[in-house]
């Protein structure tokens, strides 16, 4: 088991090639499904949990990034960076503003959630925190500790999967049983494009956003609001979404989703997602906001989806 006691250490990923061709990554080694002829190790270091300020001011934002498997490359991944600059621009100057860092594939959320709550306690006032994806997992197992719950102003879980994804589950199971699905011939292209293309990687930590995993619940009292999207599968709505997201994660998003609505029937809760998190999942605790024809980055990084959660925070008019 991973420990903070073992952050900063290096550690490795596996990347295996088909000739040339990297096919699937992975944090250990595994028994592969596809074609391969080479495996090749690589290092990496796991970011340091930590709560970073991005800008003085009153009444702070803490933003918590969700799963990051591009995170092997470097801690300031094009997410996190986006992440930050669409707050830094959107946010009145007024406001202060951090980001909670973390290393999100293989290191227990109880034990970020520990991290978490020590470094909230160095704060002098109370926070607003926009937590995406994964990262709403995080702060509902700090909120477990009476002390953190005392700093929270207001709460916004963005694309938050409370009652998990399929998605995760195909990530974490045993590719051997995945075989012997009846649509696997579906599922293997679209799991080793989505992973080579960064989607994801396989680690630990998708457990905790996959179906039947129990996580803590969101303890009463606490003031929040649950930000959820859902995408319709055509060729005009995706382009129109473009103006709202970057392009490479609108089109990954929008393939997923076709493919889950292959997998499952039209009346499953899977089927209405943001590209990654069922709807379903998403407003799973009620008090929610939903966007139609937003995806999962767009949670992140919308312009919309920004300025709305800067209006609940501090209950200012949203002009956008």
């Amino acid at each position: 088991m991973v420990t903070l006691g073992s952050i900063g250490q290096s550690q490795e990923y596996y990347t295996y090639y088909n000739g040339l061709t990297p096919v699937y990554r992975s944090l250990y080694e595994i028994k592969p499904f596809f074609e391969y002829t080479r495996v090749v190790k690589s290092a990496w270091k796991r970011p340091e949990p930590e709560l970073i300020k991005l800008r003085d001011g009153v009444e702070p934002v803490i933003l918590i990034h969700g799963i990051d498997p591009n995170e092997i490359y470097g801690v300031w991944t094009i997410y996190k960076k986006m992440f930050i600059d669409s707050w830094k621009q959107f946010l009145p100057a007024e406001y202060g503003l951090y980001i909670f860092v973390y290393p999100s594939l293989d290191v227990p959320l109880e034990e970020i959630a520990n991290g978490l709550v020590r470094e909230i306690e160095k704060l002098d006032s109370k926070v607003n925190i926009y937590a995406h994806s994964m990262g709403g997992i995080v702060v509902r197992y700090a909120l477990q500790d009476e002390v953190f719950r005392r700093y929270v102003n207001k709460i916004v879980f963005a694309g938050t999967p409370h009652i998990g994804s399929p998605l995760a589950n195909f990530v974490v199971m045993d590719k051997s049983i995945l075989k012997l699905h009846p649509k696997y011939k579906i599922i293997k292209p679209v799991l080793l494009s989505a992973n080579i293309s960064g989607i994801f990687i396989e680690a630990p930590n998708y457990k905790y956003i996959s179906v039947g995993f129990k996580n803590p619940d969101i303890p009463d009292g606490i003031e929040f609001l649950n930000f959820a999207g859902f995408v319709i599968s055509n060729l005009s709505e995706m382009v129109s979404n473009l103006t709202e997201t970057e392009l490479f994660s609108t089109t990954a998003l929008y393939a997923i989703n076709t493919v889950v609505r292959t997998l499952y029937p039209e009346d499953s809760i899977y089927v209405q997602n943001d590209g990654l998190v069922p709807l379903a999942s998403a407003i799973y605790y009620g008090n929610e906001k939903i966007f139609p024809m937003y995806d999962h980055a767009d949670l992140a990084f919308s312009e919309k989806i920004v300025r709305e959660a800067i209006s609940y925070f501090y209950e200012l008019k949203n002009e956008n």
